[in-house]
């Protein structure tokens, strides 16, 4: 993977827990000036809403927050992810792509991205992006250490961490 791409993972059991797990890093991200993005599965804005309205934190962050775009984006093919991407990589240097909903359409997903990431390798070079998939754990029992093999650190609560440090025993395939 290139160094100036983090491909991170995250699981969820409802849409609520995936809210609730995603808000610590999205405010510690408004707070660094991250251009955060969406391609959601499913629509938590009521979620982020609701989670906002019981947390202290400054009213600027809560806008920032809920501007981010919680609402389901149903892009899925090339051209569909090719525009929005050559739309948010304008945005800025720092750049956090947040996937989510189940496997396989985070899988198909993944693949547009990269696809258009190795087009566009020499026009990103200056950009940090970040992109965070988080996954339904109800559709998948048996797969997580080809899921945790595609990316390089997880995401929970508590922020992001090393594969190795949540998953005891866990060893990357190819390492």
């Amino acid at each position: 993977m290139k160094d100036n791409i983090l491909r991170i993972c995250s699981f969820y059991v409802s849409d609520w827990h995936l809210t609730a797990m995603l808000l610590p890093y999205i405010e510690e991200a408004v707070e660094r000036n991250e251009h955060l993005n969406t391609i959601l599965e499913n629509n938590i804005l009521y979620n982020m809403k609701e989670i906002l309205t019981r947390i202290k934190i400054s009213d600027r962050i809560k806008e920032e927050i809920v501007k981010v775009g919680w609402e389901n984006k149903k892009i899925i093919k090339y051209g569909e992810i090719k525009k929005y991407l050559e739309k948010i990589t304008k945005q800025g240097d720092k750049i956090t792509i947040i996937v989510e909903g189940k496997r396989e359409r985070i899988d198909c997903i993944g693949k547009n991205i990269d696809k258009w990431l190795k087009k566009s390798e020499k026009n990103l070079r200056r950009k940090e992006i970040r992109i965070i998939n988080c996954y339904e754990v109800t559709e998948f029992n048996q797969d997580l250490n080809a899921i945790l093999d595609k990316h390089d650190k997880v995401l929970n609560t508590a922020g992001i961490h090393e594969i190795e440090e949540m998953y005891a025993g866990y060893v990357k395939k190819g390492a």
